[in-house]
């Protein structure tokens, strides 16, 4: 079995033939060997970037002028998607080059940031980190207290981050910071586009249960970073729109690939519910396991209805904070229940490392917390509903 949105929502034979590419490279790339090994070593695969870009999964979403591919949020999505079905951990791998970079850039970012920074993502050269969360400001993501004074044309950064994918081993950090500390928490934030390997940064990895092969998992201080003016990303006291922006597009890029790993999951458990026998019949004979995974695929089929609703709206131009969040909630906790249940019909098999239903499990805990957790989104709904 092999479901698939196609006949669903209409794609374009353009939109056919970025998915079928997606397809075909993750089934030839990514096998399950390799992917074995990048959780083993707890490595992200940067070694893909170049290939991607020669099929123009990097710089997808790069207005053409950029020598991107112009593509569209539905674009995106269906990539993803199809990413998300063979490795969740790859799949933000790349969005870490499309979402937190490309497209924050292409929002917020000036003509000189746009020259520099996009014609690298295209190339597979520039992938980025996003480094917001503080110890003290996690939920409420506009707590934060790292601050960037100025000094001349440039700026002083001070501060330590927490849970920053990928610090140590990307080129660009996102970095925000309060630049103003007398006015709400809302509105005295900037955004920094930092070099790396610029002096005073300075990375801790933190082990982590699951999506190792995203790469590591970060506590970076900043110890007197300076950066030039020209880093600002969306202007002086700007930041908020940036990171704002920027979590609401993360949302439907975590949807996408949770959505497709949902699916990829269901795909092996109905393929191995009609190998398995037990009592002289295969085991998905059994309407207990029948059941069990037609409610996981009605599920799935649902939050891919939200995501692709959402989706739709970006390409349009509407207004989709609770679109968003509501794709985000379904598919995320979607993914938790699919990998959990599914791993019944494996049975004690499920719980070993024979099989890669307890890797998908574990990677899939991730994203009822990461970028606005659960109850966040619940949080931001009711707002949009007037609550």
């Amino acid at each position: 079995m092999d479901n698939d949105a196609t006949l669903d929502f209409g794609f374009t034979i353009e939109q056919v033939q970025i998915r079928d590419a997606a397809r075909g490279f993750t089934h030839r790339v990514l096998t399950r060997e390799f992917l074995r090994e990048i959780d083993a070593n707890g490595r992200a695969p940067h070694e893909l970037l170049p290939e991607m870009a020669k099929l123009g999964f990097t710089g997808l979403s790069v207005p053409t002028g950029y020598g991107g591919g112009g593509g569209s949020a539905t674009d995106v999505t269906v990539v993803l998607e199809e990413f998300g079905r063979v490795s969740l951990s790859v799949a933000s791998l790349l969005n870490r080059a499309l979402g937190w970079g490309a497209d924050s850039i292409q929002r917020f970012g000036t003509d000189a940031q746009k020259n520099y920074f996009l014609p690298r993502v295209v190339s597979g050269e520039m992938i980025f980190a996003f480094s917001h969360t503080e110890p003290n400001a996690g939920s409420d993501a506009a707590a934060i207290i790292t601050k960037a004074v100025p000094a001349g044309e440039d700026f002083i950064i001070s501060g330590s981050k927490i849970f920053t994918t990928g610090a140590a081993e990307c080129p660009c950090l996102i970095v925000t910071a309060r630049t103003d500390p007398t006015v709400g928490k809302h509105k005295g934030i900037s955004v920094f586009l930092v070099d790396s390997t610029t002096p005073g940064i300075n990375c801790r990895r933190i082990e982590k249960l699951g999506m190792r092969g995203a790469g590591g998992l970060y506590e970076v201080h900043y110890d007197d970073v300076r950066v030039p003016g020209s880093a600002l990303l969306g202007g002086l006291h700007g930041g908020w729109n940036v990171v704002r922006g920027t979590l609401e597009r993360a949302r439907i890029a975590q949807a996408s690939y949770c959505v497709g790993s949902a699916q990829g999951v269901i795909n092996e458990a109905v393929q191995y519910a009609n190998e398995r026998e037990q009592f002289g019949q295969p085991i998905g004979k059994f309407q207990a396991i029948a059941h069990l995974l037609v409610d996981l695929q009605v599920q799935t089929d649902a939050a891919r209805l939200l995501l692709y609703r959402t989706a739709a709206m970006i390409d349009e131009g509407s207004p989709c904070v609770r679109e968003a969040s509501i794709a985000n909630l379904h598919a995320t906790e979607t993914l938790v229940r699919v990998t959990s249940d599914a791993m019944r019909v494996w049975g004690g098999y499920g719980f070993t490392r024979e099989f890669d239903i307890e890797r998908i499990l574990r990677d899939a805990r991730l994203f009822v917390i990461g970028d606005g957790t659960s109850q966040i989104q619940r949080n931001l709904i009711s707002r949009q509903m007037g609550l």
